[in-house]
């Protein structure tokens, strides 16, 4: 506009007039009128036009024809107009350091392309002597990059990260996403601005803009920070609750790889910082919080743990996890964790932990977990040789105990009809073997737990019914009614008793040491008893069901590719033993 103005200032035309005959800034019409000198005489000069008739005619949006601007000092030194001028959010003379004047004080009018001299407005006053305002450092930064985008010939600068790939049209883009979006009040569509080439609307957007990008990408998250702190809620924010469609317009506007810088730097953002929530449909965050994530979704991590989330609240509970929640105004529960150091806490779950680690989580004082222990834990171990070595016990046995209260009820003090374990520890005289055996009946779901304390940790919390212990206690103390000795769980087993022990030895049929009873026997659990039963059966069983003999029952399995998991042949145990679940699956399946 401004090259159009001067050809018809020259000609004593207006712009329309120009238009009229069919000129126009293009760069084959002025080739064709005679307007530009011979390409061999003024190479770059062509270039230049051609450039920027390319622009003009595939970036509608980028050029401001509505309202001219200008550098006084520019214009005082050559009386000609600079085609960066004309670019929308080209606020200031990156030459000079000044800000461009779009408005004569002489009388106050808007200037436009519909004055017949370039250096004058319409009222007649000189442009040149209009007062000039230094700009920022930044904004002329930001100035010199937009240049750089339109003019091949320019001098080349640094470009911000952000603009390293961009052109004229998609940088003027990322100016109107961080200038309006990038605000504590953005309007519902930012982007439209229906006055962008008037100065008074421009300047708050490129000011904040060219921060953003002299001081990539700090400034960046310090906005992010800043919006997200200034959103205040009870329950935990969505991405679109707190950015709205800034959130969006990363994904939706800025599309194309060149903004993959921006979006980089948002999610990096979001990996550090966010401890609000994300979609499930949202993979691609929801793969970077799992990768990177400071902070990440309850159910996330406990995913990753390979728990449920009621034991992970539980670890939160403890401390052992690092957790928040949060309750939404419609009363929905979100929790979440930080995600640096569950390797550790994955590897402590499923690992070896110390007794001191092991008493904590138990609720158990030192010396009682001294004495508990090997009654509770019959695989723990001391790591070394020596009397101070100190024990190794599987967290998993522990989860196992603790898991059996994750569901019941929490409360502040127990019912009059209740006791808690952690009070029986205390005041009651029972035996560590009697303790041992109580938590035992709570795992194999022989006695339950009413609900539990808040103020206790671990089993010190367990409530049960007064009524209900005190019968478990008379049953256990007339004879260990849920206990027998091996030949007596040969005779529910239908074997001999030499069979029975073989299977305690070989580990198919779970045994426990008494310390405290006579001789120390060795005593099975009806529970025991009922899952042998359940995994396993005998060939002579499988005999007596087919109505043939064991050895042809042996051969029969063996044509269907069932080997047996105990025999003669096997380990040299009496009898042979096959998985149940096989066994019956083929005899049902081929109606044998």
């Amino acid at each position: 506009m401004g090259y159009l103005l001067r050809l018809s200032e020259s000609n004593l035309l207006s712009i329309a007039q120009l238009n009229q005959v069919g000129i126009s800034y293009d760069y084959g019409i002025l080739e064709a009128f005679g307007l530009l000198p011979h390409e061999k005489l003024d190479p770059e000069l062509h270039c230049h036009v051609r450039n920027i008739s390319e622009i003009k005619q595939s970036k509608t949006q980028v050029f401001n024809e509505k309202y001219a601007r200008y550098c006084p000092l520019c214009l005082d030194e050559q009386n000609e107009w600079r085609v960066e001028w004309e670019l929308f959010f080209y606020d200031v003379c990156h030459l000079h350091s000044v800000w461009l004047v779009d408005q004569c004080t002489s009388c106050g009018s808007q200037l436009t392309w519909n004055r017949s001299h370039l250096n004058r407005c319409t009222c007649g006053a000189t442009l040149n002597y209009e007062d000039k305002r230094t700009a920022p450092k930044s904004m002329v930064l930001m100035a010199v990059q937009m240049s750089q985008k339109i003019l091949p010939f320019a001098t080349k600068a640094e470009l911000s990260a952000p603009l390293q790939l961009t052109n004229i049209e998609q940088t003027q883009k990322l100016i109107r996403y961080f200038g309006n979006y990038m605000t504590s009040a953005p309007t519902r569509n930012p982007l439209k601005m229906k006055e962008a080439g008037d100065l008074r609307h421009s300047w708050p957007v490129t000011t904040l803009a060219a921060e953003m990008l002299n001081q990539w990408p700090e400034a960046f998250h310090l906005s992010l920070t800043n919006l997200e702190n200034q959103h205040v809620t009870e329950g935990r924010p969505s991405l679109n609750d707190v950015f709205g469609q800034a959130y969006h317009y990363v994904y939706e506007g800025l599309k194309s790889s060149v903004f993959d810088e921006v979006r980089t730097q948002f999610e990096l953002w979001i990996s550090a910082q966010w401890k609000g929530g994300i979609a499930k449909r949202n993979t691609r965050l929801m793969t970077i919080m799992l990768e990177e994530a400071a902070w990440i979704p309850a159910l996330a991590a406990c995913d990753f743990l390979g728990i449920s989330l009621q034991r992970l609240e539980l670890l939160i509970r403890e401390g052992t996890l690092e957790g928040e929640t949060h309750i939404s105004e419609k009363g929905r529960k979100f929790t979440m964790v930080r995600r640096d150091n569950l390797e550790v806490i994955k590897e402590q779950l499923f690992g070896m932990i110390d007794m001191n680690t092991a008493k904590n989580l138990l609720g158990f004082q030192k010396r009682r977990m001294r004495q508990m222990l090997t009654f509770l834990f019959k695989d723990a171990k001391k790591i070394g040789s020596s009397p101070s070595a100190q024990w190794a016990i599987s967290r998993q046995e522990i989860n196992n105990i603790l898991d059996k209260s994750i569901d019941v009820p929490v409360v502040s003090i127990s019912d009059e009809d209740c006791v808690s374990l952690g009070h029986v520890l205390q005041f009651w005289t029972w035996s560590n073997q009697e303790i041992a055996n109580l938590i035992h009946a709570v795992k194999d779901g022989e006695i339950l737990i009413t609900n539990k304390l808040d103020t206790d940790l671990g089993v010190a919390a367990w409530n049960f019914k007064l009524q209900v212990l005190n019968n478990w206690k008379k049953k256990f103390e007339t004879g260990l009614s849920e206990w027998m000795t091996i030949t007596q769980a040969a005779k529910v087993l239908g074997i001999k008793e030499q069979v029975a022990y073989e299977l305690v030895n070989l580990d198919f049929l779970e045994a426990d040491v008494m310390p405290f009873q006579k001789k120390r026997g060795t005593r099975v659990r009806l529970t025991a008893i009922e899952k042998f039963n359940k995994q396993y059966i005998f060939a002579t069983k499988v005999a007596e069901q087919l109505g043939c003999s064991p050895k042809k029952v042996i051969s029969n399995l063996s044509s269907f590719g069932i080997k047996p998991v105990s025999g003669p042949l096997v380990n040299g145990a009496r009898q042979v033993l096959f998985q149940r679940e096989q066994v019956m699956n083929l005899i049902e399946k081929e109606n044998i």
